[in-house]
């Protein structure tokens, strides 16, 4: 699924290609249930003719000003991706969502699995109504964090998941963090120490960074291709593959339903 570093470069993505500032003079919807907020026909009226006028991120969802005052919201799904395209070139067969705009170029939405979704709404609060603090931003520091985990007792993992504790972690993030961390993803959050949730602290913060900063060097392709799951990986996500960082084989459990990869080693239970 994309996560935060998926979502951000596909916003950067889409500011590079001059989607802000567009005008949008249609919308065609082909999967009726990705749109959430109005309904179908409302949601294709009430976007034509508007203009972008800004495009940010919250999280895992993407936020587009419009100069009616409204925002269209977007969520990717699990495999979802945004290509903007001339009309002309031929639709990948797997473009639900299309927003045409006035000079001849398109925005597609690209969902194999129909698990993305729409909105179209007054203020982002009409969709979640409580959401955590951003882990790239300045204010989310390690105090931030301690009070965050120590104030739950969860496995830190689902911790981790829980948008409304942290936005933007999923699957493959959390994993990672925990691995560099050396914390156990079962392992109960209000029993870990500070020494611990400093060490997670940075992991995350690193660990997003980084896959950014790949994303920056060749945004392009990755917006066309979609590739969701970068080759800068520490951990090895692959049962019973040697850890990187002393050989035992990898183990997965799963926590809350989530499979969860880790180094019974360097991540031991507490």
């Amino acid at each position: 699924m994309p996560e935060l570093p998926e979502v951000e470069n596909t916003k950067r993505y889409l500011i590079e290609s001059g989607v802000d500032g567009a005008t949008i003079r249609s919308a065609t919807v082909t999967w009726a249930n990705s749109v959430k907020l109005p309904s179908v026909e409302d949601f294709v009226l009430d976007v034509r003719d508007k203009t972008i006028n800004g495009i940010t991120r919250r999280g895992k969802y993407l936020i587009f000003g419009l100069d009616s005052g409204n925002i269209l919201v977007l969520h990717l799904g699990m495999t979802g991706g945004l290509v903007v395209q001339p009309i002309s070139d031929e639709n990948d067969g797997l473009v639900r969502h299309t927003f045409d705009f006035y000079d001849d170029r398109q925005l597609r939405f690209i969902d194999p699995r129909k698990f993305g979704h729409l909105w179209l709404v007054g203020c982002f609060s009409e969709i979640v109504s409580k959401m955590g603090p951003e882990p790239l931003d300045p204010a989310f520091t390690t105090d931030v964090l301690f009070q965050i985990v120590r104030n739950r007792k969860l496995p830190i993992k689902a911790l981790l998941l829980e948008q409304s504790a942290v936005a933007g972690l999923g699957n493959l993030y959390a994993d990672e963090s925990l691995f560099v961390s050396g914390i156990h993803p079962a392992s109960l959050s209000a029993d870990l120490n500070l020494e611990q949730i400093e060490c997670l602290h940075t992991s995350i913060v690193n660990t997003l960074k980084q896959s950014l900063d790949i994303y920056d060097k060749d945004r392009a392709a990755f917006g066309l291709n979609r590739s969701f799951g970068l080759p800068n990986w520490t951990m090895v996500r692959n049962l019973g593959a040697p850890c990187v960082a002393c050989s035992v084989p990898m183990e997965m459990i799963r926590v809350r339903n989530r499979s969860s990869y880790y180094c019974p080693n360097c991540q031991k239970a507490t």
